[in-house]
């Protein structure tokens, strides 16, 4: 076919003179035909490739698109703990299980630690704590508290709360010891200022979630008003 053109051009052929014998001689010049039998095998092998083909496009249009994760980086810390609002609307839809501790407006459900043994365990010999999550210290008096990561398996930010329900100091990414440093050579925590309650969360939340010197604290859930704040 001549580019441009809508047909086949045909041109004379040299020494012929009747439509007959131009007839013959096309027939000459045409491709070889495959005999009947092999016609058939070919036709049987494309019908069968059009339909696994078909079944192909037919299952990938059935396949539901995968699911991406919404997985935190690994850089960022994953915290989830809440907003105000979010308690707030929660208490009403899905009842969140208390206590909370709220810093400025971000909220914690914490695990309370008010008696003598349980503040000496702590966190020690946990394998995690679940993010967003903390475990709130309730002492009788402010007082320059230390603290230590004696058997402690996870990083910590401490939040350090006056008797005034602010934040005096936080303590960040405080390391877990080796397991095998002697009690001796264990280092201590202190915040800058007397502190009467004592926030433990995971390491990295409290810069994540701007948490810092000055911020309110609110104790919620069953505990607001019972320890003072």
């Amino acid at each position: 076919m001549a580019l441009g053109l809508s047909g086949p051009i045909i041109c004379p052929i040299p020494g012929i003179k009747s439509e007959e014998n131009l007839g013959k001689n096309l027939e000459r010049h045409r491709p070889a035909r495959p005999p009947a039998k092999y016609r058939y095998v070919i036709l049987a092998i494309t019908a069968g490739l059009l339909a696994v083909t078909a079944a192909c496009e037919n299952t990938a249009t059935s396949t539901p698109p995968p699911v991406i994760p919404t997985v935190a980086p690994s850089e960022t810390p994953a915290a989830t703990a809440m907003t105000a609002a979010t308690l707030s609307a929660s208490s009403t839809e899905n009842p969140i299980k208390g206590p909370f501790v709220r810093v400025d407006e971000v909220v914690f459900p914490v695990e309370l630690a008010a008696e003598s043994e349980e503040r000496i365990r702590g966190l020690s010999g946990r394998a995690s704590l679940n993010s967003g999550m903390g475990m709130l210290f309730v002492f009788e008096k402010a007082e320059r508290f230390r603290f230590w990561m004696k058997e402690m398996q996870f990083t910590l930010d401490i939040v350090w709360i006056g008797p005034d329900c602010q934040v005096v100091d936080v303590s960040e990414n405080v390391p877990f010891p080796d397991p095998s440093t002697p009690l001796g050579e264990l280092p201590w925590y202190s915040p800058e200022s007397p502190a009467q309650y004592v926030l433990e969360i995971n390491g990295g939340e409290a810069a994540y979630l701007g948490l810092g010197i000055g911020d309110p604290v609110k104790f919620l859930g069953g505990i607001d008003g019972r320890y003072g704040c």
